[in-house]
């Protein structure tokens, strides 16, 4: 999801169309949605920023981490880096494509991307997160792409959602422990601008934690606070027959460290970005590549400050 002049932009990673994938849609504060390029036009989409003025020759365009090909074969290869004009009609062309990491570990499982702050330490550079390999990778406006830290097993993890601090000093990132197809648990970490990770987490959890953004000024009590999706059990792959368990949630982060419960009931969400003075908060549902349950079942919820 990216905020966007009032209204919200989030990708459809639901529908194919032979070797195509993806839509790209615009939802406004009273839930009307929009289609601004249908699907046939690019490859699934994982996540997306706009680039903003002074990458390259680049501004105002979109830049998209995005699986080589449709269905779960692309989901476990090397993921690349999609640029697409919305001038041109949404045209989508190859800008690079991420390294394995070592020996054979592919940069596939791509969650989410972001441009470093204009001014801050990381700008200049979109930031992707690849699952598989642990690695959260850095592109630069000359076509480049590069791993910016990687996740050692014992320790690490794989990272899955990032944000960048309220101070623009820090990068922020949720890494699930172990697997990442059997996760032991999650830890919130600091990474500095240049790749160095903080010795001591933000935070260590036994639940699975994933979508992670900061709150802004006017939420209520808790501006400046971290919101972070936990996706409950696994539910991939599951049979269509198969009723999938309400045991998503959200919590907040407390001052000193501490997860708080905000919401429960839901199923499996992703992404958690603030538009204004509201969370919004996707949750993929049934529709997931992993398994190929993929019904259109997704929704989003809306969350307010008391």
């Amino acid at each position: 999801m990216l905020p966007r002049d009032g209204v919200m932009w989030l990708n459809d990673d639901g529908k194919e169309e032979k070797d195509k994938g993806s839509r790209l849609l615009s939802v406004d504060g009273q839930g009307k949605v929009s289609v601004l390029a249908d699907s046939g036009k690019f490859l699934p989409v994982a996540g997306f920023d706009v680039a903003p003025q002074g990458f390259g020759e680049f501004g105002g365009q979109l830049f998209t981490l995005a699986m080589p090909k449709v269905g779960q074969e692309g989901l476990m290869a090397n993921y690349l880096i999609q640029r697409i004009n919305p001038t041109e009609g949404y045209t989508a062309s190859v800008f690079c494509t991420l390294p394995e990491i070592g020996e054979g570990k592919v940069s596939g499982a791509g969650v989410e991307a972001r441009f470093g702050p204009v001014g801050s330490p990381f700008a200049g550079k979109v930031y992707v997160v690849t699952a598989l390999s642990n690695t959260i990778h850095q592109v630069t406006a000359d076509g480049k792409c590069s791993p910016f830290v990687t996740f050692d097993t014992e320790r690490g993890g794989a990272p899955v959602g990032f944000v960048f601090a309220p101070d623009e000093k820090s990068m922020v990132v949720t890494v699930n422990r172990g697997n990442l197809l059997a996760p032991t648990g999650s830890a919130i970490v600091r990474i500095s601008p240049e790749g160095k990770v903080e010795d001591k987490p933000v935070l260590e959890s036994k639940f699975i934690l994933g979508g992670i953004d900061f709150a802004p000024e006017g939420f209520g009590a808790y501006a400046g606070q971290l919101f972070v999706a936990e996706g409950g059990s696994l539910q991939a792959p599951v049979l269509m027959t198969q009723p999938l368990t309400a045991d998503g949630k959200v919590h907040r982060v407390t001052p000193e460290g501490q997860l708080h419960l905000v919401v429960s009931g839901l199923v499996n969400p992703a992404s958690v970005r603030f538009m204004g003075k509201k969370l919004w908060v996707t949750d993929i549902n049934g529709d997931f590549i992993l398994g190929k349950r993929q019904l259109p079942d997704g929704f989003i919820v809306e969350l307010t400050a008391r």
